[in-house]
This record gives C-alpha cells, sequence and structure tokens, in this order.
C-alpha cells in the first residue's frame, strides 16, 4: 500500500466497505472536498451527495450518501454516513418508485408521508439515480 491510504464508510445498517484508495471526493457541507494520502487532519459534516473513489488499480467508484461526518487522520478516511449505498447496488426502479411517491405525496396525495419527509426522500432518490448513472 506504498501509494495509497484506507477508505471506510459506515452506515447505521452495515459498514459498507474498507479499502486501500488513492483518492477521494466527499461532499463537505461548504461544498465537495477531495484527499490523498498525507492530508492533513479533518473532521467535518457532510451533506447529500456522492462520495467519489479512486482504487489502488485507478478505477473510478461512487457512493451515494445522504449525509453523516468524515474524518481524517493517519492516512485514514472514515465516514460515518446516515445512509450509503454503492452505485452498483442501487436498484434504479426502486429509485424511481419512492421518488414518484413522494413527489405525490407532495402533491396533495393520499400518503403518511409529511412534506419534510417527502422532501428528505425527494432528494434521497434523486441522490441515488445520479450515483447509478455514474457508476
Amino acid at each position: 500500500m506504498a501509494e495509497g491510504f484506507t477508505l471506510s464508510i459506515v452506515a447505521p445498517d452495515r459498514a459498507l466497505l474498507e479499502e486501500p484508495i488513492r483518492s477521494v471526493v466527499l461532499p463537505a457541507q461548504n461544498g465537495y472536498l477531495g484527499a490523498l494520502k498525507g492530508h492533513e487532519p479533518l473532521i467535518a459534516s457532510l451533506k447529500p451527495g456522492y462520495i467519489e473513489y479512486q482504487d489502488e488499480q485507478g478505477q473510478r467508484h461512487y457512493v451515494a450518501v445522504t449525509g453523516g461526518f468524515v474524518e481524517i487522520v493517519d492516512n485514514k478516511v472514515s465516514v460515518l454516513a446516515d445512509f450509503a449505498e454503492r452505485s452498483t447496488e442501487i436498484d434504479v426502479s426502486r429509485a424511481e418508485a419512492e421518488l414518484e411517491k413522494a413527489r405525490q405525496a407532495l402533491r396533495g396525495g393520499d400518503s403518511p408521508m409529511s412534506n419534510e419527509q417527502a422532501f428528505e426522500e425527494i432528494e434521497k432518490a434523486t441522490i441515488r439515480l445520479k450515483v447509478a448513472k455514474m457508476g
């Protein structure tokens, strides 16, 4: 692992990944943040968006997240995500159905979802669809 450093992503339901990488880009609150080996220590909150990382072979990978925190210390990037899903795991038809269901709730359809929940679901489904197309 002479060239890279480690990325770890954990969500409430599972440990998504822990692997050596070359670089990572994260959706920090004030914009996307990039990190390479030797990055200064940092703790930041994450906003909904995507994590893009390059593995040691140079392959790019994408992970949808809806927020959380990142800590960078000692050549390890640790992400504690509210929700995380790899681009290759995203069920596009399910994400599209969830998006439509949330939109209907905002239009006043028969739904137990509040407007705030509907906005959150729209944001999550939109991010998932975008990341699915990226990966």
